[in-house]
This record gives C-alpha cells, structure tokens and sequence, in this order.
C-alpha cells in the first residue's frame, strides 16, 4: 500500500487551469502623425497578433482615436467615428489611417501641442487600452502652393510657382510616374513611383519659385504636385506642419530642344598642296550630354541660306578642313547636332580667300 502511496506522489500535476484569452488587439506599431492643411493624418500599422502574443482571432478590429491640447487629457474626439479595418493574415503589414479634421480654434491662431493615442477593439469591442502617444501642432497652416506649372527645357523639367515670401516655409515637389516600371522578377521589387524634390533626399528649397527636376526621364508621364512644409518648436519638440497640396499638373518631357549654339568661329584660308585653296574652321566645343557633333554649311558670301552642307555624320571635333572649289569670298556656318537630330542655331562666319 506504500509503494502504491510512493508512486502516485511522483506524478506531475497539470497546474490551474489556464483562462482562455480574451483575444485583446495588442498595440499598434510605426504610430505617427503628421499635420496637412486643416486636418492630422495618422499612420500606423495593424497588429497580427493579440496581447498573449497569438495570432489575433477575427478578420477585423476597430480604430479609434483620443486627442490632447498641450497638457491636457487625452479625449475623444466629438463626432469621431471608431473605423474598421480588415486584418491581412499572409504575414504582410497593414497600414492604417485616421483622420482629425481640426475645430477653427485649433486649425488657425497660435501654435500648440496636440498630443493623439489610438486604441483598437475586437470583434466583441474589447480592447487593451490606448498606444502611446505621438504628437502634432495645432495653429495655423502654411498656405496652399498656388500658380503650380510645369514646361521643358533642355536641361529637365522647369517647375515654377507663385512664390510667398516670409512665411518660414519651404516648399517640396512631389513627381509621381504615371506609368510605373514593370516589377523585377529578380529583385521581388520595382522602384518608388513617387519621387520627393526639394525636401526629401538634398536640402529643402526655399520659396524662390522654381526648381529643375534633371532627373525626370524623356517620353514618361509624370504628375508633379507640390505642399508647403514649415516646423515649430513646442515643448521642447520640433513639430512639423505642412500645406494641403496642391492641384496637380500632368507633363511628359520630350526631348525636342537643340543643344546650344556653338561660338567663337573663326576660319583661315590658305593654300591647299594640290594647288588649290582650304579653309581651316575652328569653334567653342559645347557642352551637351547629349552631343552628337557638329554640321558645316558652306554659301557664296552673297547668298541667302546656310548653303551646302559640307559633312555626312556629324563632325566630331569642335574643327574643319574644307578644300575649296574655287577661291572666292564664302560664308561658313556652323551647328551642334544630338542624338536624336534636334540642331542648334547656327554660329557664322565670312571667309575671304581670293589669290594665295
């Protein structure tokens, strides 16, 4: 009977039972919150997984948001709706969106600190709290960029607006393709369609009213937009606001513009050794990336016209040997080709050989 004792005291036991879960929505993550115009946008990133750390039952949860002007409580905003978002379970990250459209008297006046924490609900409306908190500014907006236009060049794409002066502010383009590269099969990815000037990337531009976009590629639609952007100190923190942005101006750059015209021509003549009479050309070389060369053209001094043209492909060095016909008193021209035949405007001068 002992032995019997002895051998069910060495069984392990079970413990309490375990509660189930109550499947709460743990805390989301890459929470921000950026000010646009008269509204704060926030941006975050669904869980998959509840707070005991398994995978979140249900297909969707509930956002909703709380909103703190400088050290006050963080309160529901009136009016605001909690939003339901769908729950993506192939191990990608959902990105999610709210929005606070400001009252007048935190959309305009004096800058403050809005402080926001988001919290999420199951599918019975239970939830584990709110997030932590991440901070806007309250106050007035920099203003909407107006008079946005777009035209080519031959170095890019010229952007201009109608400047404002002493408003603390800078203002970034945005250039969206409208045709987007196919995705590498290799690289599992393609590049961003959407490309930052101005503030993203190099130095912010201050409001002069033009940039060069020479990266914009020829033959390839492009949306071009642009905002205001300005930051605030408030409570120690550095708080970014930005304009609404602008209405959008479509453009497909053609590379229709001729390199520039060469200069500084000059010509010598002299005799030729089969007897005859030359002219030696020399010019400024010009500086294209594009460059092909350059076209000669040769008229009677009295004639109207470039004349005949003295080369077939275009001639590579910034210089000319031309064997004359007959000694006479000639005009010589001189352009730059590129490598899709756009020729400059021609460059000139008047050759005197007579006898030599």
């Amino acid at each position: 009977m002992a032995l019997a004792v002895v051998a069910m005291s060495g069984c392990a036991s079970p413990g309490p039972p375990r509660s189930p879960t109550l499947n709460l929505p743990a805390e989301v993550t890459k929470l921000t919150a950026m000010r646009r115009g008269a509204a704060v946008e926030l941006e975050f990133v669904l869980p998959q997984r509840n707070t005991d750390r398994l995978p979140l039952k249900g297909d969707r949860v509930t956002a909703s948001f709380c909103r703190a002007v400088d050290a006050g409580r963080c309160l529901p905003v009136a009016g605001v709706k909690p939003v339901e978002f769908a729950l993506v379970t192939n191990g990608q990250a959902t990105v999610a969106e709210l929005k606070d459209e400001l009252p007048a008297e935190l959309s305009g006046g004096a800058a403050k600190v809005l402080a926001y924490r988001v919290e999420l609900f199951n599918a019975v409306g239970k939830t584990a709290g709110f997030s932590d908190a991440v901070y806007a500014a309250a106050g007035a907006a920099p203003a909407m960029v107006e008079g946005l236009a777009v035209e080519g060049s031959r170095l890019g794409v010229v952007v201009s607006w109608k400047p404002v002066a002493g408003d603390g502010s800078v203002v970034a383009l945005r250039r969206e393709e409208l045709a987007p590269k196919p995705v590498d099969a290799k690289a599992k990815k393609t590049d961003s369609a959407v490309v930052w000037l101005g503030a993203e990337g190099e130095a912010a531009k201050v409001d002069g009213g033009m940039v060069l976009d020479t990266s914009a590629a020829t033959d390839e639609p492009y949306r071009y937009m642009a905002e205001r952007r300005k930051t605030v100190q408030l409570g120690g923190r550095t708080l970014e606001m930005r304009s609404e942005a602008s209405v959008g101006v479509v453009y497909v750059l053609h590379d229709v513009y001729p390199p520039p015209v060469p200069t500084d021509l000059s010509g010598a003549a002299f005799a030729d050794v089969s007897g005859g009479t030359a002219v030696d050309l020399i010019w400024q070389p010009v500086e294209d990336v594009g460059l092909s060369g350059y076209n000669v053209y040769r008229a009677a001094a009295e004639d109207a016209g470039r004349g005949k043209k003295l080369n077939g492909d275009p001639v590579r060095m910034p210089a000319f040997h031309d064997v004359l016909p007959v000694a006479g008193r000639y005009r010589y021209s001189v352009t730059a080709v590129d490598a899709r035949g756009n020729e400059s405007a021609a460059v000139e001068t008047v050759v005197e050989t007579g006898k030599l």
